[in-house]
């Protein structure tokens, strides 16, 4: 990363896009706690959290789902659910109430049915609903999603467009999505800014980014990126 500099206001979102090999991934990292900047700073409410295990971050309110879900095998969706319940900012410190409560959170994502359903049983989206679930159930104010919409048909992404938005609406989290489906990125943001060789070169709202000429020459190639 270099001279990446940016806010994430409340309740806003904001699309991150770029080349692969381009650090978006390694910016959702070092904002989480997962990678360690050597430079710079992350402040999250003037509080500086760079400086913290990731564990922390999460219950300071700021948590990243995985771009391949990784979920507890062995475990249903609820108690998977359940776990991040435990251990996020909802001052839940029970089985029984976690368990409750990551219900509501699975009922809210539309997997109430496969609740009690092992996740190694589970499709790709249903994944990517539980790990979508995970992150919500930390109680977190921001969420970093990594390639949330990847891999999914074009009924199962138009649902899952869907779906964030009812969320978003309910809860009003704050979001930074790196994705490479432009359809989703550009319908769900109100800024993207697009990142090449770990820097910024546009900054703008999605019809002002695919519009400009550097976004097109280092990235969408094409001047209908959503079609």
């Amino acid at each position: 990363m270099r001279d990446v500099s940016f806010d994430l206001p409340e309740s806003a979102v904001i699309g991150l896009i770029g080349p692969n090999g381009s650090g978006k991934s390694t910016l959702l990292n070092i904002i989480a706690g997962l990678e360690k900047p050597t430079s710079g700073i992350v402040k999250l409410d003037g509080k500086r959290i760079d400086n913290l295990r990731a564990n922390r971050v999460v219950r300071y309110g700021l948590v990243k789902t995985h771009q391949i879900p990784k979920p507890f095998s062995n475990m249903t969706a609820r108690e998977n659910v359940a776990v991040a319940v435990l251990y996020g900012r909802r001052n839940i410190h029970s089985p029984r109430p976690a368990l409750e409560e990551a219900h509501s959170i699975l009922a809210l994502v539309g997997m109430e049915s496969k609740r009690d359903v092992a996740a190694d049983r589970l499709t790709v989206q249903e994944k990517k609903k539980v790990e979508l679930a995970r992150a919500i159930a930390t109680g977190a104010s921001i969420l970093l999603l990594d390639e949330v919409f990847a891999g999914l048909s074009p009924g199962e992404l138009k649902a899952s467009i869907q779906l964030f938005r009812k969320l978003h609406d309910e809860l009003r989290f704050s979001v930074l999505v790196v994705e490479h489906v432009m359809r989703a990125v550009l319908t769900l943001s109100q800024k993207v800014m697009v990142l090449e060789e770990g820097r910024i070169i546009a900054t703008g709202s999605p019809d002002e980014v695919v519009h400009d000429e550097k976004v097109i020459q280092a990235y969408l190639g094409s001047k209908n990126p959503a079609a």
